[in-house]
């Protein structure tokens, strides 16, 4: 490290437990981000103020005035603006010498096992299960170790899982499927609970890469705001995980075909008559509109609401995230002609403003 390198983590290199030693590990270690929301500013955050080397990041959404409560990197000048890019420049403002890779792309079934070749360790910051279940296979796949993390309201978890699995997040969670559980757009979350949540991630990421050994690979933590609470629970690892054990990975060959993202949708639009169906609640369509979309909430198609749909059209259905709009799929009787759009509204706007400003 430079002079001004060591200056600058000189209190933390006096902590017995690190020394200049432990120091070098973490300046020689790699760990990449999924996820800049909540989790993810505050912990991309401190793995840079804490001397980790080299950092990815990776994330597909731009800045919203809904994020800036929690999402503590961003501030309203930087509204309309990748993510990435945004956390890149911060993160260097702090450490410059810093080694940054950026990702401007969603994480999704179809992403490949290559895209974690040469990280050393991996923190899933995501809000989706779906994204999780994806994050933690491909990490076992390349036995990298994730540390992952989840709030809801005013409750949160994390754990790390070895590269190897035995336990990974899998036996933890064996069978969640989108819209079992609410993201924060749907249920509301603290903003402070989101950084300690991505706070500790950091921690148990850079307990890891000082001491593997020492770390405990087997637990959740749990974390609630009112009254304060920090516990844990072992995981027990599944011999029957379809991930890290001996069992068969079930495929969702229901969802084949279903989903299709933003440039097909495009495509689809000019070729055809498409209702873009916004499935989203009333009260989420008047803070963030779609344009051109027909407001059917999913709440209404699971009471039975039946929707009209010509022979001559197709239908998207879309909402914040690319979760309920699957979901709404199996509402709507109209055969291969119905569709969910990859990733929701926020993938679809970050690609309209990326295909006007080329």
């Amino acid at each position: 490290m430079g002079s001004e390198e060591d200056s600058f983590f000189q209190r933390q290199i006096q902590v017995p437990e690190i020394g200049s030693a432990g120091q070098k590990k973490w300046k020689d270690s790699s760990v990449l981000v999924i996820g800049l929301g909540g989790l993810g500013c505050p912990a991309a955050l401190q793995l840079a103020l804490g001397g980790i080397g080299r950092i990815g990041l990776i994330d597909f959404d731009r800045v919203e005035v809904s994020n800036l409560h929690r999402q503590t990197l961003f501030t309203f000048k930087d509204l309309g603006l990748p993510k990435v890019e945004v956390v890149s420049k911060v993160l260097l403002e702090h450490c410059p010498w810093l080694q940054i890779e950026c990702f401007f792309e969603l994480i999704s079934e179809s992403t490949k096992s290559e895209r974690l070749d040469g990280w050393d360790l991996v923190l899933d910051c995501t809000d989706t299960i779906s994204s999780k279940y994806v994050i933690n296979d491909l990490c076992v796949s390349k036995s990298v170790p994730l540390v992952t993390a989840s709030v809801f309201r005013t409750s949160s978890q994390f754990a790390i899982f070895s590269g190897e699995g035995k336990p990974c997040y899998r036996c933890l969670f064996p069978d969640l499927k989108d819209g079992d559980t609410m993201n924060c757009s749907v249920g509301g979350v603290l903003g402070l609970q989101t950084a300690l949540a991505g706070t500790y991630q950091t921690s148990l990421a850079m307990q890891y890469l000082l001491d593997p050994n020492g770390t405990d690979l087997s637990s959740v933590y749990f974390m609630e705001w009112n009254p304060p609470l920090l516990f844990s629970s072992k995981v027990e690892a599944n011999l029957h995980c379809p991930v890290c054990g001996d069992g068969h990975k079930e495929t969702n060959r229901s969802w084949e075909g279903i989903e299709i993202d933003s440039a097909k949708f495009i495509e689809m639009q000019s070729q055809k008559k498409v209702i873009l169906l916004d499935v989203r609640e009333k009260e989420e369509t008047e803070n963030f509109p779609i344009a051109d979309t027909v407001l059917v909430p999913l709440s209404q198609l699971e009471k039975g609401y039946l929707l009209e749909v010509p022979e001559w059209s197709s239908v998207v259905c879309i909402c914040e995230t690319g979760i309920r709009s699957k979901k709404a799929v199996t509402y709507i009787n109209n055969g291969k002609d119905v569709y969910s759009l990859l990733g929701g509204r926020r993938a679809y706007l970050s690609f309209l403003q990326n295909k006007n400003s080329i």
